[in-house]
């Protein structure tokens, strides 16, 4: 895959390895790596539960798209995203036409079995049913998420390295 010139746009659900995955690709392709959250938190110097408690998800949504559209007239990165990246239009707009994106699909019930830290997210912190809760958002953001990509794996039967060379063969 040649992509010196373009960027890599990697979405899913919460627990579907897009970081993980992201910083290993970002090594071996030599290009730079971008966390969106990570990104955010550091910008802001809080923690993403902080964000949502003190601004709530509506204002944490205006910075992730403030924050994505500049950064992705960049080229030659990897974007790991947000899970609710695919919410905003624009935001789609650009996973469409600024790069190759990749949706690193799974099954909600996958889902719930990689994550173990909900402190670290927001939108599964308070959820009284976590299976629920994954599976709510899952069916909410699954549409856009295939609307989204030019490429979409399915990471149910995988571990992060065969992720990886499943998007270096695309």
């Amino acid at each position: 895959m040649t992509t010196s010139n373009k960027n890599l746009f990697l979405i899913g659900m919460m627990g579907s390895w897009k970081s993980t995955v992201g910083r290993e690709l970002s090594k071996v392709m030599d290009m730079e790596f971008v966390d969106t959250d990570d990104a955010i938190e550091e910008i802001n110097e809080m923690k993403m539960a902080d964000i949502f408690k003190e601004f709530g998800e509506k204002r944490f949504r205006e910075m992730e798209k403030a924050f994505f559209i500049e950064k992705a007239k960049q080229s030659g990165q990897i974007f790991s995203t947000g899970g609710g990246i695919v919410l905003e239009e624009e935001n789609r707009k650009v996973l469409q036409n600024n790069g190759i994106c990749f949706f690193l699909d799974a099954s909600h019930q996958t889902l719930f079995g990689r994550i173990h830290n909900t402190t670290k997210r927001p939108l599964l912190t308070n959820s009284e049913n976590l299976e629920d809760r994954l599976q709510s958002i899952w069916n909410d953001r699954n549409e856009l998420y295939k609307n989204c990509a030019h490429h979409v794996i399915m990471t149910d039967d995988l571990d992060p390295p065969q992720v990886l060379d499943e998007i270096r063969i695309k």
